[in-house]
């Protein structure tokens, strides 16, 4: 078997379980230790053939974690980790609504919190841990405190 379609049949194989962005398989591929050609001529036919499209990639990313509770700044965060250009995070994540979201996580956060003295701090530590705006989380705790 060649080793150009070795590089492929892994790659393939891979994606078969999860979406990857382009920086991501490369750096599988060079773990590998596969070759520098089989690489290129791989990572351009998964490109060509759309198998590794990084703005679909930011798109579902960004749909589910704001969907699990995570704020821009955290998403922002973990997309240039795994190699996303400026260009799309600006265009995908920057002008999403994480409002339902911090929301969601509040909800779920205070409801395990009771009768906590530090409740309010441990709240605001959470929501920034996940990522969300600090505005958007001053507007949340102080709700519930009129609420």
């Amino acid at each position: 078997m060649k080793k150009e379609n070795r590089a492929l049949k892994y790659a393939l194989n891979i994606l078969n379980k999860k979406d990857y962005t382009i920086k991501e398989m490369t750096d599988k591929l060079r773990l590998k230790e596969f070759d520098e050609k089989s690489i290129n001529e791989t990572m351009q036919y998964l490109k060509d053939n759309n198998f590794l499209n990084d703005k679909r990639f930011v798109e579902n990313f960004v749909y589910f974690r704001l969907k699990n509770g995570y704020g821009k700044k955290r998403i922002e965060y973990e997309l240039k980790k795994k190699g996303i250009n400026e260009g799309l995070i600006d265009k995908y994540v920057k002008t999403a609504d994480e409002t339902e979201a911090a929301k969601f996580a509040f909800e779920a956060k205070a409801g395990h919190i009771k009768n906590d003295k530090n409740r309010k701090s441990k709240l605001f530590t959470f929501l920034a841990r996940r990522g969300f705006d600090y505005e958007i989380i001053n507007i949340l705790l102080n709700k519930e405190v009129e609420g």
